[in-house]
């Protein structure tokens, strides 16, 4: 006895919209019967395990025409396009996998601002050990910076907090790659006391560092200033740009 299925039927059986199996229709990747006197459409058996066979494929990422040519394609050319299927998601895992690792660090960043914000002023080491110079024309230096603008340095003297270099973080491994001549800072010293600072993006670029510093220099000699972005974003209807800044405690 053949069973025949409307396509309301098939539409709650599989949970896929009729409107789909419509233009799947269209495409030629499902041909069903249709009846003689009012023409609706009429699914057996075999259409239930060719949907299941398109939604198999689809699940596996290939577009409706390459699977339209799935029954006609030999074993090697199956094994080609699943070489070639199995090849681009193995890429888009990486690409993902940086995405989450990037979120991850945007995250920390976050974080990071909240633990400044409640408990500023407290003594630690720095987490960079080596910055060099940044032109935003140097192509190499500004990938860097886009993938990851933690990177992105300032180095000061706090008797002269004016005057500002800015660079880029690299690892200490690195350092022999760079000349002398684009090397702005070097640690010197473990001991450095760390706050949050805040420059509003507005005329002049003011910021709060010089107060930072004050409270700091009524109780400790201090040296290089280097704050490292964490973040661009508002705060009181103002924007602000967001450091973890490291001033130097001298012995």
């Amino acid at each position: 006895m053949a069973f025949h299925f409307q396509i309301g039927e098939i539409s709650r059986f599989f949970d896929i919209p009729a409107s789909t199996l419509r233009y799947w229709e269209d495409m030629g990747v499902l041909n069903p019967l249709k009846d003689c006197e009012n023409h609706y459409r009429e699914y057996t058996v075999e259409d239930l395990m060719t949907i299941s066979d398109i939604i198999f494929y689809k699940n596996l990422g290939l577009p409706l025409k390459q699977i339209r040519e799935m029954e006609s394609a030999t074993p090697k050319q199956h094994q080609h396009l699943f070489m070639e299927k199995l090849s681009e998601l193995e890429q888009q895992q990486k690409q993902l996998k940086l995405r989450i690792e990037k979120l991850h660090r945007h995250m920390k960043a976050i974080q990071t601002m909240d633990e400044l914000m409640q408990n500023p002023y407290r003594e630690t080491d720095i987490d960079t050990d080596c910055i060099v110079s940044f032109d935003l024309i140097e192509r190499d230096k500004l990938r860097q910076y886009i993938d990851n603008p933690y990177l992105y340095s300032r180095v000061q003297h706090s008797d002269h907090p004016e005057w500002e270099q800015r660079g880029l973080t690299i690892p200490s491994e690195q350092k022999g790659q760079f000349p002398d001549s684009q090397i702005l800072w070097k640690k010197q010293c473990s001991r450095y006391i760390v706050f949050l600072m805040k420059e509003e993006i507005a005329d002049g670029f003011p910021n709060d560092l010089q107060k930072h510093l004050q409270y700091i220099q009524d109780r400790h000699k201090t040296g290089a200033v280097i704050s490292r972005f964490l973040l661009c974003a508002q705060e009181d209807g103002k924007i602000y740009d967001f450091y973890k800044t490291f001033v130097e405690i001298l012995c």
